[in-house]
C-alpha cells in the first residue's frame, strides 16, 4: 500500500513558502500605508467621508463580509504572485493546498511579531477567505 504522504516531500516547499512570505509581506505594507493614512486622515476634518466609510465597512453587519473578502484577497494575490513568479512550478490541487497551509502558518507567526494588524487576523473567518480566495483565483489547477 502506497504512503500518501510521501508525495509531500516532492512539493515545491521553498517557492511556496517565498511565495506566501511576499503575500504577507505586501499585505502588511498594505495594512500599514492605509493605517497611517487612516490616522491621519483622522486629523483633518474635511475628510469625514473616508471615517464613516471605514465605520460603514467594519459595522457588525459588514464585518463579517469584509473580514472574509480580505481573506479572499490574499489568498488571491498568493495565487497570482505563484503564476507569475514561479512559473517552473507545476501547479495542481495539493499544491494549492500546500500554499494555504504556507499561508495560514504565515498569518500564525506574522500574529506573534508585534507590527499593528488592521486588516487580516488569524480567526476563522478569514482562513476560511484564503481558502476559497486560492482556489476562486486557482480554479484552473484543479484537476
Amino acid at each position: 500500500m502506497a504512503n500518501p504522504l510521501r508525495q509531500l516531500k516532492y512539493l515545491p516547499w521553498t517557492s511556496l513558502i517565498i511565495v506566501s512570505s511576499m503575500t504577507l509581506i505586501i499585505v502588511t505594507t498594505l495594512e500599514l500605508v492605509l493605517g497611517l493614512t487612516y490616522d491621519q486622515l483622522n486629523e483633518v476634518t474635511q475628510f469625514i467621508i473616508v471615517r464613516i466609510l471605514a465605520a460603514t465597512l467594519y459595522s457588525p453587519l459588514l464585518s463579517l463580509f469584509t473580514i472574509s473578502a480580505i481573506g479572499v484577497g490574499i489568498g488571491a494575490l498568493a495565487v497570482f504572485l505563484l503564476e507569475t513568479l514561479k512559473k517552473q512550478v507545476f501547479i495542481n490541487a495539493g499544491v494549492l493546498w500546500s500554499l494555504i497551509l504556507c499561508l495560514i502558518v504565515g498569518l500564525i507567526i506574522r500574529s506573534y511579531i508585534p507590527i499593528p494588524a488592521f486588516l487580516t487576523d488569524v480567526n476563522q473567518l478569514q482562513l476560511v477567505g484564503v481558502i476559497l480566495g486560492v482556489f476562486w483565483k486557482g480554479k484552473r489547477y484543479w484537476r
